[in-house]
């Protein structure tokens, strides 16, 4: 009976361990903006949500224990700051960081395709530095480093993921409860087909209009455009995009020149095919080899 029972707690532990969703405030009257008028969230498809006014987690633990704190990513769902595409890029990039040792907390962010119901500046990003918070402050639970806290985003969760990680100022607007108390900082960045320069003529305009609206504040839009915000303390970066990429890849060039002109580490993949949107899935393009890229990349950080 006790080798039943043994071998059946090892068989609980050769899985990742998945929580459901949760609010990233407590109670959720306690986000900030909350408007309890705002309508539920919308799931078109199975694969994306919109009007998300409840900003949420989850998170994705490796298989098995270990002796020493782990490295941990929060994750960031591109769409436009309209939509979230969750599986491909939010879900399923969890599930791979935690296979690779990592502790991956994927972020359902406040985005919003309803006019009448927007979701602009600066709340998206409070809710990814309440993500990287919430990764410190549950830390010596899920067994994490809190000097290794790093991001991931995609397309318009790229720049989201950018902009956390560049951002030098306090918030308006956020909490002073427990979690706020703990840094925002990252120590790595993964940008991946990143939207990043607001501030020229080959911006993503959906992103733009969709997070800073018909904003004329320049000083606000250089702000928000993460490759001017970089500086010799920005954390390594590792950038992907590809040639024909319909966000232009001029963005993720942004960034890595003024990475590389403030000596920032920066691994940069412009693949010559690929596209936009593609997440980890193959599709038989050069762009398919990024996530090994990335798994040697990411090595430096388990050490």
């Amino acid at each position: 009976m006790k080798t039943l029972i043994a071998l059946t707690m090892l068989a609980s532990l050769s899985f990742a361990q998945e929580s459901g969703w949760q609010p990233l405030w407590q109670p959720k009257e306690n986000t900030p903006g909350y408007d309890a008028a705002m309508p539920p969230e919308n799931y078109p498809d199975a694969e994306h949500v919109t009007n998300v006014h409840l900003p949420e987690y989850r998170v994705f633990l490796p298989e098995g224990e270990s002796d020493k704190p782990r490295p941990a990513v929060c994750i960031f769902p591109g769409g436009g700051y309209q939509n979230l595409a969750l599986a491909k890029e939010g879900e399923e990039i969890g599930r791979w960081l935690a296979s690779q040792g990592f502790v991956g907390m994927a972020v359902k962010y406040r985005v919003s395709a309803d006019g009448k119901h927007p979701e602009a500046f600066p709340h998206q990003l409070m809710d990814a530095r309440r993500a990287i918070r919430t990764l410190r402050a549950h830390a010596k639970e899920w067994n994490v480093d809190p000097n290794k806290i790093g991001v991931i985003g995609f397309s318009a969760g790229g720049h989201l993921a950018a902009l956390a990680t560049t951002w030098k100022d306090d918030v308006q607007g956020e909490t002073k409860d427990t979690i706020d108390k703990e840094s925002p900082a990252t120590g790595f960045a993964m940008l991946i087909y990143p939207v990043i320069s607001m501030d020229k003529p080959y911006v993503h305009g959906g992103s733009k209009n969709a997070l800073l609206g018909q904003a004329k504040d320049a000083e606000l839009v250089k702000k928000c455009s993460p490759y001017l915000q970089v500086t010799r303390q920005t954390p390594p970066l590792f950038v992907v995009q590809s040639a024909d990429d319909g966000v232009s890849a001029l963005n993720s060039l942004d960034m890595v020149r003024a990475a590389q002109e403030k000596g920032v580490p920066v691994e940069y993949h412009l693949y010559r095919k690929g596209g936009h949107g593609y997440g980890m899935r193959k599709q038989n393009k050069p762009t398919d080899a990024w996530p090994q890229e990335a798994e040697k990349w990411l090595k430096q950080f388990k050490q």
